[in-house]
C-alpha cells in the first residue's frame, strides 16, 4: 500500500483545520446567545409582572402572545415552513403544544405575578426540573438516578425554603407560578411525536400561533372592554417589547444556543443567569427587593438544577427525541 502523497496529506490537514475552525466558530455564536438568552430571559418574569400590574392580567398576555405570533407567521413564512403547522400530520398536537405550552403558561405566570412579586416567581419557576422528572418517568419510561433524585430534592428545599415567611400570599397566585412549568414540561411530552420531522424552533413558532387564536377567542369573550388599555402608548409598548424581544427573540437566541451548544451544557450556563439577573432587574425596574429566605431559596434551588446538568459536552453532538423536545422553550427561573 503505498504512502499518502505530500498534497494528499495536506489536503486533509487543511479539511480537519477548517472543521475546527467552523467547530469553534459554531462555539462562540452559541455561547453569545445563551447569552443573550440569559438576558431576555431574566426579563420575562420582570416584564410579565410589570404587564400584569398596570394592564389588565388577560389582556396583557394575549397581547404578547399575538405579537409573539405575527412574528413568528412572518419567520416561518421566509423559512418557508408556514404550511407545515397546518398539515394535518401535525395541527392537531400542535394546537395542543400550543395551549398547553403557551396558553396555561401565560395564564397561570401572568395572573399569579399580578399578586406576588418578581423575586419570589423567579424561585417557583425553579420547579420545572421536577415535573421534568415526573412527567418523563410516566410517559418517557425512563428510570431516575440516584443523582436526579438528590438533586430534585435540592430544588424543592430550596422551594420550600420560603414557607412560613409570609412571602407566598395569596396562595393561590403562589400556586399558579409554581404549576406553571407542569404545562410546560406537559407540552414537551406532547411534541414527542412531532419532533422529528418538525425542528423545535418550527414548533414553537407554530404553538405561538395556535396559542394567539385561544387566547384572542378568550379575550373577546371575556375580557373585549379592557382592550382601550392599549390606547396607552408605554403600556402599548411594553406589551410589544415583551412580545417581541421575550416570547420571539428569547426563543430565537435559545435556539441559536442549543443548536451549537448541547442542551444540558447550555442549560447550565443559563440557569444560574436567569435567576439571578431576575433579582437585579425586579431591584432596578420594579423596585423590588429580595429577602435573605427568597435569596438562600433561589441559590439552593440553582445548585439542585445544577446538579442535574454539570457534567456534559459543551458541543452539540447529537438530538435524541428527549432532548430535542425539551428544547422547544428556554428556561425561565
Amino acid at each position: 500500500m503505498s504512502a499518502t502523497s505530500p498534497s494528499a496529506a495536506a489536503h486533509l490537514a487543511a479539511a480537519a483545520e477548517a472543521r475546527h475552525a467552523r467547530r469553534a466558530r459554531a462555539f462562540r455564536i452559541g455561547i453569545l446567545s445563551a447569552i443573550l438568552s440569559t438576558i431576555l430571559g431574566a426579563g420575562q418574569p420582570v416584564a410579565m409582572r410589570f404587564g400584569a400590574v398596570h394592564l389588565d392580567p388577560l389582556l396583557f398576555c394575549s397581547g404578547c402572545v399575538i405579537v409573539a405570533a405575527l412574528c413568528s407567521i412572518a419567520w416561518l413564512s421566509i423559512s418557508g415552513n408556514l404550511s407545515t403547522i397546518f398539515d394535518p400530520r401535525f395541527r392537531t398536537r400542535l394546537c395542543l403544544m400550543g395551549l398547553s405550552g403557551t396558553v396555561m403558561t401565560s395564564l397561570t405566570v401572568t395572573y399569579g405575578l399580578a399578586k406576588i412579586n418578581a423575586v419570589l416567581g423567579v424561585l417557583l419557576l425553579q420547579s420545572e426540573p421536577v415535573y421534568s422528572l415526573v412527567l418523563s418517568t410516566i410517559f418517557v419510561g425512563e428510570r431516575p438516578s440516584l443523582r436526579q433524585v438528590a438533586a430534585t430534592a435540592v430544588i424543592l428545599i430550596g422551594i420550600s425554603s420560603v414557607f412560613g415567611g409570609g412571602s407566598l400570599s395569596p396562595w393561590w397566585a403562589a400556586g399558579l407560578v409554581f404549576i406553571t412549568p407542569f404545562f410546560w414540561q406537559t407540552s414537551h411530552v406532547i411534541g414527542l411525536k412531532v419532533m422529528p420531522p418538525l425542528s423545535p424552533a418550527t414548533v414553537t413558532g407554530a404553538r405561538f400561533i395556535y396559542a394567539s387564536m385561544f387566547m384572542t377567542a378568550l379575550l373577546l369573550v371575556f375580557r373585549a372592554s379592557t382592550v382601550p388599555q392599549l390606547a396607552n402608548p408605554q403600556m402599548l409598548a411594553v406589551t410589544i417589547f415583551t412580545g417581541v424581544l421575550i416570547y420571539f427573540f428569547g426563543a430565537l437566541t435559545w435556539y441559536g444556543a442549543i443548536s451549537r451548544l448541547s442542551l444540558a451544557w447550555t442549560t447550565a450556563l443559563v440557569v444560574p443567569g436567569i435567576p439571578l439577573l431576575s433579582i437585579l432587574f425586579a431591584v432596578i425596574f420594579l423596585g423590588e427587593h429580595a429577602t435573605r429566605r427568597e435569596v438562600i431559596g433561589i441559590l439552593i434551588a440553582i445548585s439542585g438544577v445544577l446538579g442535574l446538568v454539570l457534567g456534559a459536552e459543551g458541543h452539540r453532538t447529537h438530538h435524541d427525541e428527549v432532548e430535542i423536545a425539551e428544547s422547544i422553550h428556554q428556561p425561565l427561573g
